[in-house]
């Protein structure tokens, strides 16, 4: 009786998991494959293959989060420059939810690449356009305070660090407040 259900089950499921299977669109494969390199670290060989899917998206798919991969994918490559217009597409196509911490790594990445009036201003956004976003705006409070450092703003720096540093109840927020205090003394 087992032998006869399991040879019935084969008989009618099987095929329609192969058939369910074969029909998925090439776009969803491809999107598959670069997710699978994505997280094997070949960022290089997943590029093609998230440019592919984003070029006719599928409808499952959410285009923001094939130009999050892109961008991501440009980033661990070291292309901050790549990785800064991809983080720049998915941002527009993204659900509120998702954006601060799309703008934070637009802010990094303009601070990796040396534009620090830039990554003030990118990182500024999150507190101002997501001020309920939890750690984003402390994170980027204390980045924005990295950058007006290495500009020499010292002011401006210590501001940035006590708003990241807030209570100082967290280990990043006592941090942060002793960025503040050694910002000020130091010459």
């Amino acid at each position: 009786m087992r032998t006869r259900l399991l040879v019935s089950f084969l008989i009618v499921f099987v095929p329609y998991g192969l058939l369910h299977a074969a029909a998925a669109p090439p776009a969803v494969k491809e999107y598959k494959k670069a997710n699978k390199l994505f997280a094997a670290a070949n960022y290089q060989e997943a590029l093609p293959l998230y440019q592919k899917v984003l070029a006719a998206p599928p409808d499952d798919i959410p285009i923001g989060a094939i130009y999050t991969k892109i961008a991501d994918s440009y980033y661990q490559l070291g292309h901050y420059q790549n990785a800064l217009s991809a983080y720049r597409g998915a941002l527009r196509e993204q659900k509120r939810s998702e954006r601060p911490q799309t703008q934070y790594w637009i802010g990094f990445c303009c601070f990796l690449l040396g534009r620090d009036v830039e990554a003030v201003a990118e990182f500024l956004k999150i507190p101002e356009l997501y001020s309920g976003s939890g750690m984003w705006v402390g994170t980027a409070y204390y980045w924005a305070g990295r950058a007006s450092e290495r500009m020499g703003k010292k002011e401006q720096a210590a501001h940035y660090y006590k708003k990241a540093g807030g209570n100082g109840k967290s280990t990043q927020g006592r941090f942060a407040l002793q960025k503040a205090a050694a910002v000020k003394t130091a010459k």
